[in-house]
Formats: C-alpha cells, structure tokens, sequence
C-alpha cells in the first residue's frame, strides 16, 4: 500500500521517470514534501527563491554586489517581512506603503504626506496592492528592490481589478509628467510601470527613493522536478531589459533619478 501511495504521488507531481524501488520512491517522496513546503518560495529555482537564498545564506556577496554596481557606500539596512498566519512560513512581504513608518529618517509628516497622497487614488485595496520583494535603506535613501531569475518575469501584467485601471493609470500619469504614460503601461510590463510611479510619489515629499531591478544569472535551474532550466546570462537580460524600456517608451536618460542601475548576481558560479 505504501508503495502504491509514493508511486500516485510521483505520478502526482510529474516525476515519472521514478523507478519502482522504494529508495528511488523515497527519495521522490521527500522531494516531493520540499518542494511543498517551499511552494511560497519557488522549488530551488526563481526570483523570490533566490533572493531568499542570498540574504540568508550569502549576504555579504549581496550587499558588496549591489553597493558595486550602483555606485554608492554604506551599511545596508534590509527591511524584515511582516508575519501572517496566511502562509506556511508564516511570513509576508512588506505591501503598500505601510513600510514607510520604518525609516528611521521619514518623519511623520513626511509619512503623512505621502499616505495622503497616495490614498486620493482609488484604487481597489490600495494598502495591500503592491508587494514588494524587499526593501533596503542605505543613509538616506530608501531602495525599493524587484528581483528577477529569468527574462519571463520581466513580464507581469497587473493583478488589481480592471474597475481600477483609470484610478491606476492616473496615478501613473500624474506621479511621471515627463514620461510617455499610456495604456500599454497597465499591460505586460506593468511591474515596473507601478514601481517607477511609486518611486516618483515618494521621492516628491522630500524623500529620497530609487527602484532597483536586481537580475539573477543561472538563478532558474530546477533541481526537483527536472522540467527543464530556463537560465538566463546578463547578455539575455540586457536584451530583455532593452525590449521592455523600448515597449514603455522609456529612455533610460529620463528615469536615472528613479532607477538605479541594473545589479546582476550569479546565482549558480560553480
């Protein structure tokens, strides 16, 4: 009976290459049991798996890797996620802008402010309409971070309700004037549409903000299921980032007080 149980689960989960012994079962079964419990997190592979792996396991790579490549000094202050009872880690990401009352150098009015603001757009559950993959301080500005393994995530098309879409895009238009806003901003390149106009909102209330993409190379190699890798070098990415600037209409010239430069790590050097 066992036997026939680890056998429906492999099958379950798309591992049929699994022999009939029951080490090879086993083996399939405890993979099967990670990979669950790490569901939230991706299955050893992916942007928010890896971006967990580095600042738990080598966070003195990350933090040199990123002061490198954006040109700047100082201590990285890395924000902690808030706890839920809603997941199997128990943990949340930091979502809207609540974050801001954790800045040691925002005061209230400026938090004031900039809540006040953001709350004249009515967007469907605004408070818990971003997520962010992390957030990180250095002095005195705050760095609002998107993390990607492979060129396919650059792709995110909005997840809110299409009755907020106006509200959405009028907060885009009016937080980026000098920009090409346009409804192609609500569609597949949407992520970073949503982070620059939110950067823009913040760094408007006399505090410093910029969004930084941070690119994981190698960092999308399945080790449980065996369905393929979908690894990317910088040079994909590059091609990747040029195609997405190019579809928002976005000069790279124009957004250089919002966005840092791109960081490139690689998540797999042996």
């Amino acid at each position: 009976m066992l036997m026939m149980i680890l056998k429906s689960g492999a099958w379950l989960f798309g591992l049929s290459n699994v022999g009939n012994n029951s080490s090879d079962l086993c083996t399939a079964s405890l993979n099967i049991i990670n990979s669950v419990i790490m569901a939230e997190i991706g299955y050893g592979y992916g942007s928010e798996y890896q971006l967990m792996r580095f600042l738990g396991h080598h966070r003195e790579e990350l933090d040199k890797t990123i002061k490198e490549h954006i040109g700047v000094e100082g201590v990285i202050h890395w924000l902690d996620f808030e706890y839920t009872d809603k997941t199997i880690s128990g943990d949340l990401e930091n979502k809207g802008l609540d974050f801001l009352s954790r800045i040691p150098f925002v005061s209230k009015e400026q938090l004031s402010s900039i809540i006040k603001e953001y709350h004249t757009y009515k967007i469907n559950k605004i408070d818990y309409w971003q997520s962010w993959d992390a957030i990180f301080y250095i002095e005195d500005c705050i760095y609002l971070v998107e993390a990607k393994a492979h060129v396919g995530e650059l792709k995110s098309p909005r997840n809110t309700e299409r009755k907020s879409e106006g509200e959405i895009l009028r907060f885009m238009k009016e937080q980026l004037p000098n920009l090409p806003v346009c409804d192609v901003w609500l569609k597949e390149y949407y992520q970073l549409a949503n982070r620059l106009a939110t950067t823009a909102l913040i760094r408007k209330h006399e505090v410093k903000a910029k969004t930084l993409c941070l690119f994981f190379e190698n960092g999308y190699t399945d080790k449980y299921f065996k369905r393929g890798d979908k690894n990317n070098t910088k040079e994909d990415f590059e091609d990747a980032i040029r195609e997405e600037m190019k579809a928002l209409g976005i000069e790279p010239d124009k957004v250089k007080d919002l966005l840092t430069k791109h960081v490139f790590i690689n998540a797999s050097p042996l």
